[in-house]
Parts: structure tokens; C-alpha cells; sequence
């Protein structure tokens, strides 16, 4: 590494990978408790907040191929945690939460938002508001040049989101700006 840049760029690249290693190993953590693997994990949260939603909405927005989201959706209704309906388009079917799996998502959710035992989340909510507003802002920008301004609009219109939610999305449109 010759200049200030290159030194900069990679303990960025170096600590995001490490971050990583930490969330993954947390988020693995609260899923296995849960009974659950870390993409079933991932999918009923996604159910939870995009309620109705196909296997082809789910893996939008996790970023997934349908045909893990499917196996992984297949799980879940085997362990009571989601049904299935047929859409209008028989060929569809919307999945939404039973009053078992809205219990795992809230657990879940709670354990994810407490930070308590995870690293990353602990020191993360330790961090002044101002910083932790700078990392989300800079998070959304990162994520917003990776998977486009369509993916947040999806997201928008796809999710049940809480409107403080919602409206900190359009706050971090307005900041993030191409």
C-alpha cells in the first residue's frame, strides 16, 4: 500500500468483513434458538413485515433465489410458523404468519433490537445518536449504489413498516442523493 487512500480503503474492507463475521455469528445464534436456521429466520421476519407476500416477494427482499426462500417458506409451514393461501393466480400463493410464528418473530425481533450478548449490536447502540445516524446514512448509501433506487421502492411499497420506519427511508433518500 503506497498512499493514504489504499491504507483507508482496506481496514474499511477489514473491519466490515470482521463486523460481518460478528453479526452472521449472532444472527446464526438467535436463529438456532429460535428452532429456526438463519435464512428461515430471515424469511418470517420478511413475512412479518411484507404480510401476504409470494415466494417471489420474499426473495426480493432478502436478496435471495426463490428457490431457497421456497424450502425455507416449506419449513416454516411445516413447523406451524406459516400459512400458505392461493392468490388470485392459482399458481401463486401469500404467506402470512400464524399466531405461533408471530410470537418466534417478535422473540426474534426483540433479540435483534436489544443488543444484548452481540457484540457489534452492543457497541453499535453505545455509539452517540449523530454517529449512529452517520453509519446508517452511509449503510443505505452503500446499499442503495448496490442494489438501486428499485429495490428501495420495492421495499417501500412491498414491507408493513412502521411509519417512523418509513419515514427515516425517505429522510435517507432525500440524504443519500446520487
Amino acid at each position: 500500500m503506497d498512499n493514504g487512500r489504499d491504507s483507508l480503503d482496506f481496514i474499511t474492507i477489514y473491519c466490515l468483513r470482521l463486523l460481518w463475521d460478528e453479526i452472521y455469528a449472532n444472527w446464526e445464534q438467535i436463529a438456532v434458538d429460535a428452532g429456526l436456521t438463519v435464512t428461515e429466520e430471515q424469511t418470517l421476519l420478511a413475512i412479518g413485515f411484507a404480510r401476504g407476500s409470494t415466494v417471489t416477494d420474499v426473495a426480493q427482499i432478502l436478496q435471495r433465489d426463490k428457490g431457497t426462500i421456497s424450502k425455507s417458506v416449506y419449513s416454516l409451514e411445516c413447523q406451524g410458523l406459516v400459512t400458505r393461501e392461493t392468490g388470485e393466480d392459482r399458481r401463486y400463493s401469500c404467506f402470512n404468519l400464524t399466531e405461533k410464528g408471530e410470537k418466534v418473530r417478535q422473540e426474534v425481533a426483540q433479540k435483534h433490537l436489544s443488543g444484548r450478548g452481540l457484540a457489534f449490536a452492543e457497541g453499535f447502540l453505545k455509539l452517540p445518536e449523530e454517529e449512529r445516524h452517520a453509519f446508517t446514512r452511509t449503510a443505505f448509501k452503500l446499499t442503495r449504489h448496490v442494489y438501486g433506487d428499485d429495490y428501495i421502492r420495492f421495499i417501500q411499497q412491498t414491507m408493513n413498516l412502521p411509519k417512523d420506519t418509513s419515514d427515516l427511508i425517505n429522510q435517507l433518500l432525500e440524504e443519500t442523493e446520487k
